[in-house]
């Protein structure tokens, strides 16, 4: 008997260790908008926008948790009505990030801002208590554009901002880029615009996925990428994967 409690310690203290070590993400949806209701020139002719699934990433690292973005949050209806209530809400049902985490007893030690416009911020209310990590130039985005782009209600409860340091350093043709933790497995390159982030993901198999922060000129400005980066601005990729609670890893 004593044995097998040293075994069962053993083990314990095995996958804790191995909990530690490993990455893993989750793609929490906090709300899908099927058509914008407006048309858009692409490749010649007019077509419908995609359906948008509204995302925070969830990512385990290190022994700890954070978020790339947001999503939508409990305060986005009075968020846009503060600036732009006439404007049509055609997103679906919100189930915010900080909703689906705190339901299962989830805690986030960070935000990582992908990008300062309104359909990206929006949740940052919901975790005030947390340093949001972005670009310098996002920051100086979301204190000095107006609406549409920015709602400075989202902003209004005084974030703790956390500017980021970029170098100089080429990574997948990006000029600049920081990689995050140190281990290149979550490498951050900056997007052309408005401060927008993106975000290099790599799991412990090797499998290496591209987050953008902002869909903005996403086809103008993509950069080309090797055809094994699985890129997950597309929201049919998206639920191949699924959605939290199910993990990547």
């Amino acid at each position: 008997m004593h044995s097998l409690k040293i075994i069962g310690l053993a083990l314990m203290l095995l996958a804790g260790t191995v909990d530690a070590a490993e990455l893993r993400f989750s793609l929490v949806r906090t709300a899908q908008t099927t058509s914008s209701g407006e048309f858009a020139w692409r490749k010649g002719g007019w077509v419908q926008p995609p359906v948008v699934n509204h995302i925070a990433v969830l990512i385990a690292h290190q022994g700890s948790r954070l978020l790339f973005g947001t999503g939508l949050g409990r305060q986005i209806d009075a968020q846009l009505d503060s600036e732009i209530p006439w404007r049509t809400k055609r997103y679906g049902a919100v189930q915010p990030v900080r909703d689906q985490l705190d339901r299962d007893g989830i805690n986030v030690d960070r935000v990582v801002l992908g990008c300062a416009r309104w359909e990206y911020a929006s949740g940052l209310a919901d975790f005030a208590d947390l340093p949001v990590l972005a670009n310098p130039e996002s920051i100086h985005y979301a204190r000095s554009a107006t609406p549409p782009a920015v709602i400075p209600a989202q902003f209004a409860h005084g974030v703790n901002w956390q500017p980021l340091r970029f170098a100089r350093r080429p990574f997948y043709g990006f000029e600049d880029s920081l990689d995050l933790l140190g281990d290149e497995r979550l490498v951050l390159v900056k997007l052309p615009g408005h401060g927008a982030l993106g975000l290099f993901l790599t799991l412990d198999n090797g499998q290496r996925y591209f987050f953008r922060g902002d869909a903005i000129g996403s086809e103008s400005s993509q950069k080309p990428l090797p055809a094994e980066i699985l890129q997950m601005q597309d929201a049919k990729v998206q639920a191949r994967l699924g959605f939290y609670p199910c993990w990547i890893e």
